[in-house]
């Protein structure tokens, strides 16, 4: 054997055997006697090049295509393989409808985003531009040429009919592309192609087109793409204003979708959730990725009287609660929007949070505590956790001089059983509710108790009346093991042994207590 197929250990040899399914293919490629790997790589991407061609109308066959092209392009040795080939090479200087007419028929739509997600992901992979013989630039020259195109139009011509099929295509095509810059290198590339120039026109087609679904969910989900800091991509120098400039093109979408549809009236008939909340529950994802990705210092806002933030803070609100709460629970990507941003504005915004009329901060609260019913456990996890900031808050500033802990105190004094509903709530789901939501409902437990013991004594009280005096004995035990060695503090440590100790109080208390 030689030494490339077999190595020595000790006196012992390891023989490099192809496994069964290699010997399978190794036969199969003699028996059709095509030639090598290359050459039959050769014949399926021309094959897949002919299909896209040829075939604009058959969905399935577009569909089943690109799938087969994302495999390839998925795999390390057959994507590098894909750069040395001929048809590819055509693929990534010719991905225009005119040369592939399946990208105008408009049930391809979503194949525009599969199509160009493959040919960036093979162009930005180790030598793809060099391989490929096209920079990035010129793979985006089409592209930006339509935005220019569009960008010129007047507000008449924008709304035109003729706009709507390159709308679609462009905030299709940028979404894809988006979708295959994994660093900071490739989506800064992007970045400074569409700002300061193109940006402008992703807010006036929200204006403009808001009342249009297939167009509007091209645009929010480029957008909703292109706000997200995925694998840290977003990330600029420390004396560059672009993490702001994102955000404040980011919030004239929202803000000109959001006013828009706020205003509009409701359909009558049809599916309420593609005509009206599909739009709404996208456009509060942007904000989720967009206040979350950590791009921007919001403080900025404020001090130089940009009125960005809180205009999207604003819509955003409105939208979250003007849609009825079974509504929202209904269907789960919009619970989730509506939900992460409660939870987002909870975690980073409490003194705009604080600051609201009380009927619209109690509306918030009593989406909070149905959500925290919820038995979806994502839903109930993120809404533990707006429960667990607000009470942290109050915990650690209740006493001081603050706008914000008057504000807070406001709230209460309109609705003082506001801690002592929530302790109920998350005591009885720790106790009585479905196993999933256990963690969840634990976290904001201790925050709570320490911002207000008297509910938590309340809440003892109340369970203990509800039990004979056998079981009244174990459950004063019970809760005397729980709070036992448990500093008055919020660290780490102390959060997580009080976890440890609620999981002993559920599993005790659940052996004797009675409904």
């Amino acid at each position: 054997s030689s030494n490339s197929d077999s190595m020595s250990m000790g006196g012992m040899k390891l023989e490099s055997v192809p496994s069964t399914k290699q010997k399978v293919y190794q036969n199969m490629f003699e028996n059709m006697g095509l030639g090598n790997h290359t050459v039959v790589a050769n014949l399926i991407v021309t094959k897949i090049g002919k299909n896209l061609k040829f075939w604009p109308d058959e969905h399935e066959i577009v569909s089943k295509t690109l799938d087969l092209l994302t495999d390839m392009a998925g795999g390390y040795s057959s994507s590098k393989l894909l750069l040395t080939l001929d048809t590819v090479k055509y693929l990534a200087s010719h991905h225009t409808h005119e040369e592939f007419p399946f990208l105008n028929v408009l049930s391809n739509a979503r194949k525009r985003t599969t199509f160009h997600a493959i040919l960036v992901r093979l162009l930005l992979s180790p030598n793809g531009q060099e391989k490929l013989g096209v920079t990035f630039d010129q793979f985006m020259e089409p592209i930006i040429e339509t935005m220019s195109q569009l960008g010129a139009l007047d507000a008449t011509q924008l709304r035109s009919e003729a706009a709507r099929m390159p709308l679609i295509g462009v905030f299709r095509d940028l979404r894809g592309v988006t979708m295959s810059l994994h660093n900071r290198r490739s989506y800064g590339m992007l970045f400074d192609m569409l700002e300061p120039r193109h940006m402008p026109l992703l807010s006036r087609v929200a204006d403009s087109w808001f009342d249009q679904p297939d167009v509007m969910i091209s645009l929010l989900r480029f957008v909703q793409e292109f706000c997200h800091n995925k694998a840290n991509r977003v990330n600029f120098d420390q004396s560059s204003p672009n993490g702001i400039l994102l955000f404040r093109a980011t919030s004239d979408v929202v803000c000109a979708f959001g006013r828009r549809a706020l205003n509009a009236t409701a359909p009558t008939s049809g599916d309420i959730y593609k005509s009206k909340y599909k739009g709404m529950s996208l456009a509060l994802s942007i904000i989720n990725s967009a206040l979350g990705g950590n791009y921007v210092c919001f403080g900025v806002f404020a001090l130089y009287n940009d009125p960005a933030l809180e205009n999207a803070l604003d819509i955003s609100l409105k939208m979250a609660l003007g849609i009825p709460l079974e509504h929202v629970v209904a269907y789960p990507k919009l619970s989730s929007s509506v939900f992460g941003f409660i939870e987002i504005i909870f975690r980073n915004h409490i003194k705009t949070t604080l600051a609201l009329d009380t009927s619209v901060f109690m509306q918030l609260m009593n989406a909070v505590h149905e959500g925290l019913q919820s038995s979806d456990a994502q839903i109930s996890s993120m809404c533990a956790n707006s429960i667990d900031h607000l009470a942290t808050f109050y915990y650690e500033n209740s006493g001081k001089d603050k706008p914000e802990v008057h504000n807070f105190n406001n709230h209460l004094a309109a609705q003082p059983d506001l801690f002592s509903s929530l302790t109920a709530t998350l005591f009885n789901l720790l106790l009585f509710g479905p196993p999933q939501n256990h963690w969840a409902v634990m976290r904001p437990m201790l925050s709570l108790m320490l911002a207000s013991e008297s509910s938590f004594t309340a809440y003892k009280d109340h369970l203990m009346s509800t039990q004979d005096s056998t079981n009244q004995a174990l459950l004063n035990e019970s809760f005397n093991k729980l709070l036992s060695d448990v500093n008055r503090s919020l660290e780490s440590s102390n959060r997580d042994r009080f976890t440890q100790k609620l999981t002993a109080f559920r599993v005790s208390t659940r052996g004797f207590l009675t409904l």
